[in-house]
């Protein structure tokens, strides 16, 4: 695993613009900062990764896998004590978890609220569900919005055995195509809609704004989590990139994408890549380095996701005044953090 190194390059076209799509901005970072050229870089939507909508073949044991991966890396960050702690005393991500839970909570007071998981995960499902509940929270129904169809065997069968009560919903389609106001009735109760994962960096923040805007209810509440970028502690996102099972859903990628009999070497870079007019942030790039006869080396992209400052997480989430913030809590490490909104 190797963070990026600066080469000269020529200047970045019309592609480096805020206006482009996240996905060729990244492409162009790549070629800009790394010793891949363009011609030697294969991106590709995070999405495809988690669906075979456009594929010929239909197989499913990947999609299965990746579930699986991903629900991994959530034991990893619910069971550990001291994820994202400076000190004993300090907070983990665990702690600013319960503390998010408890601000829920709070601006329920008492009345039902309807769970809605964006891409969802039985680990951290579940314990944010108990924690609700026994902070007095009545959970009225749980729906989940997934591309991936391998993800609601699993989900059912976790809450079933933990909530056996508790109605559940399963819709499989993108984010950008749900609404939550047409699975509900009118005069349901409020929502709190759960976009976890670091999933909102795997696209244009503002694109992603947009498809929460649409989701969420007037009144409905958003709880994010996300990585961010604290210079710091900017080791701590190479360390999450390395664990076993980021590393594996980088390969599985290359094998749906490329070809599973090619042997490859894991990559991962740290780049600028603009944001904003006359603004950059940084995105984190996951690949798959191999080699043709053709072209030598090359890379294939497993995964990008941006990592934000705290102030432009917070600039995005109120940008066109959708979304006003009502809570936020974080790690020791200012690295790992979970924002509270409400949707205006």
């Amino acid at each position: 695993m190797t963070l990026a190194f600066k080469v000269d390059k020529p200047d970045l076209d019309v592609a480096t613009s805020p206006a482009s799509s996240l996905q060729s901005r990244v492409h162009w970072a790549i070629a800009s900062h790394t010793e891949f050229s363009l011609d030697r870089i294969v991106t590709q939507d995070n999405r495809v990764k988690y669906t075979n909508t456009g594929k010929e073949t239909r197989a499913t044991g990947h999609l299965d896998e990746v579930f699986q991966l991903m629900r991994q890396l959530n034991e990893a960050g619910v069971e550990s004590d001291t994820l994202g702690r400076l000190s004993d005393d300090g907070t983990s991500f665990k702690d600013a978890l319960c503390r998010s839970c408890a601000q829920i909570a709070s601006e329920f007071a008492g009345k039902p609220l309807i769970y809605v998981e964006l891409g969802p995960e039985p680990t951290k499902t579940r314990f944010i569900l108990k924690t609700l509940r026994n902070l007095g929270v009545v959970i009225d129904r749980y729906i989940a919005v997934d591309i991936n169809p391998m993800s609601v065997a699993h989900m059912r069968q976790s809450l079933k055995a933990g909530f056996p009560d508790l109605p559940l919903e399963f819709v499989t389609c993108s984010f950008e195509e749900f609404r939550l106001s047409n699975v509900v009735e009118d005069g349901a109760p409020a929502a709190v809609i759960t976009m976890l994962g670091f999933q909102e960096g795997n696209d244009d923040p503002f694109v992603v704004n947009d498809w929460l805007r649409n989701i969420a209810r007037p009144g409905d509440l958003l709880l994010s989590e996300s990585q961010l970028y604290a210079s710091r502690h900017l080791g701590r996102i190479p360390y999450f990139y390395a664990h076993p099972a980021m590393r594996r859903f980088s390969r599985i990628a290359f094998e749906q994408n490329v070809d599973s009999s090619v042997p490859t070497l894991n990559r991962f870079f740290l780049l600028p890549v603009p944001f904003r007019e006359n603004e950059m942030t940084h995105v984190a790039v996951l690949g798959e380095e191999f080699s043709s006869t053709i072209n030598g080396r090359n890379l294939h992209v497993s995964n990008f996701c941006l990592k934000l400052t705290h102030t432009q997480y917070r600039h995005y989430r109120e940008h066109g005044g959708y979304f006003e913030i009502t809570g936020e809590t974080f790690t020791d490490d200012e690295t790992l953090h979970f924002q509270l909104s409400r949707r205006v």
